[in-house]
């Protein structure tokens, strides 16, 4: 298999662990830290945003035990951008949208201009909507499995 495939194979791998731990850790202590959620919002939002990741990791997981070899011979020019481009995108919305939330609902900020927890998570829903659509192929491809092989 190519080089590139690996690579990328690796890379949503330790993006998906590495996301599902900081969101694991994020929604758990913030609450805690003073971040602006009660801890039922917190693990609210966390159900919204580590579903996509575990799914990832599924497949990752079920690839390493029953892996085949692709059908298709995917055009690898464009490998990198879909890899690298959404996971990108994804990760500076999530930074945005926990900073606007946290920042807007600080402890000095004026009466009611903060973001609501609808709001992000409507933001954060967007944000693994733009995730899914364009990786959710990109693992399928990558992670595809057809059965156990015997030896």
């Amino acid at each position: 298999m190519s080089p590139q495939i690996d690579r990328a194979r690796k890379l949503l791998i330790i993006f998906s662990l590495s996301f599902t731990a900081f969101c694991f850790v994020f929604f758990i202590v913030a609450p805690q830290l003073g971040y602006p959620l009660t801890y039922p919002q917190a693990l609210s939002t966390m159900k919204i945003v580590t579903p996509l990741f575990l799914g990832y990791l599924g497949s990752a997981a079920q690839f390493v035990f029953a892996p085949k070899k692709a059908q298709v011979a995917p055009v690898l020019d464009y490998l990198g951008i879909l890899t690298y481009g959404p996971i990108m995108v994804f990760s500076l919305g999530l930074t945005s949208v926990l900073f606007a939330f946290g920042y807007s609902n600080r402890i000095d900020a004026p009466p009611a201009t903060g973001m609501s927890v609808d709001d992000l998570s409507n933001i954060l829903t967007a944000a693994l909507g733009l995730l899914a659509v364009t990786t959710n192929v990109l693992v399928s491809y990558l992670f595809a499995v057809e059965g156990k092989q015997t030896s």
